[in-house]
């Protein structure tokens, strides 16, 4: 019931927020504007996506511990596999990743989530950085962000308190939780045979959250979340290519990882795989920062998302064939 609820509110959130890109814009002018866009950009834009998720599923195999050394194919093959789930289900690829590894190897999963968390949480605190970077020197007029992200339904400083005290309530459920259940436990086998089972999955998780601890090699690891911004960036420059539009708008690199970092919202929002919500924004962005016409910026948009959906949807079946494959060749 849980996750048809979450399916159902990922699907109108992505209706709303393609009704509202398209509702100015006629379908038929979007489409003549794909038709007309340069195919050719397609083969440079494929195999930047995989070298992203691959490079992803590398910059996880070094949070891995090193008697726990999985297989590249596995590895890569579940990345894709995460990819692909959430573009029906919002978050659900991010818990088949590491079930999907821990299954071909014949283990817990509880520590591979933890380290998934981490690899959430290092991507997180990079966008933050590319976002403050984006507004204080590429933006010409920061307020035009605004129009992008209307941040005014809570002001900055609720926002703090209230994230203050959500934390602080966790904090404290959490700890309940503990000394409640602690002394429920001595007094009751059944619950302590819970509460114990409980708390060894935690245990695991955290070290899996704090494997940044053993990490050894750490300049790798930092080359590759450069690397995947870096593939991020060109996923969104090389379709400007495709409409020309480096050449009619001026359109640049840089001008790529303002779209990049802006776009990022839609991804992260909760529709599924950032369907609707990185049309919108990106449609936005394009007109408001560099004057793009929403028709053209809507194509744009739609191309883009529609090759790197299908890129993932083509290449994930054929990977798992393969990692099959190898894996009955191994047994």
């Amino acid at each position: 019931m849980n996750k048809a609820f979450k399916f159902l509110v990922g699907i109108g959130v992505s209706i709303l927020f393609l009704w509202l890109a398209f509702r100015k814009i006629e379908f038929s002018d979007v489409l003549e504007q794909a038709q007309s866009m340069s195919f050719a950009w397609i083969l440079p834009f494929t195999i930047v996506i995989l070298i992203a998720h691959y490079v992803r599923a590398e910059r996880w195999r070094l949070l891995l511990p090193e008697e726990q050394q999985r297989n590249r194919l596995t590895l890569f093959t579940s990345v894709m596999l995460a990819y692909m789930l959430n573009y029906a289900f919002p978050r659900l690829g991010e818990v088949t990743r590491p079930v999907y590894v821990a299954k071909k190897e014949n283990q817990g999963s509880s520590k591979l989530i933890g380290t998934i968390v981490l690899e959430r949480v290092v991507d997180m605190i990079s966008m933050l950085i590319l976002i403050v970077f984006v507004s204080f020197f590429l933006v010409n007029n920061p307020e035009t962000l605004s129009q992008l992200i209307n941040t005014d339904v809570i002001d900055a400083d609720s926002s703090i308190w209230l994230l203050l005290i959500v934390g602080l309530v966790g904090l404290l459920l959490l700890v309940g939780f503990y000394f409640f259940g602690k002394k429920l436990a001595a007094h009751n086998d059944k619950f302590k045979a819970i509460f114990d089972k409980v708390l060894g999955i935690t245990r695991t998780f955290m070290d899996g959250v704090l494997a940044i601890r053993d990490l050894k090699s750490w300049p790798l690891f930092v080359l590759y979340t450069a690397i995947i911004w870096l593939c991020y960036v060109l996923m969104t420059y090389i379709p400007f290519w495709m409409f020309d539009m480096q050449e009619t708008y001026q359109l640049d690199l840089v001008d790529g990882l303002v779209i990049t970092v802006i776009a990022a919202v839609g991804i992260i929002l909760p529709a599924p795989g950032g369907i609707g919500t990185y049309h919108l924004i990106t449609q936005q962005a394009l007109l408001i920062l560099y004057t793009v016409p929403g028709v053209i910026g809507l194509a744009y948009a739609t191309i883009n998302h529609a090759t790197s959906m299908l890129v993932i949807v083509a290449f994930t079946p054929i990977l798992l064939f393969f990692d099959k494959y190898y894996s009955m060749k191994r047994e």
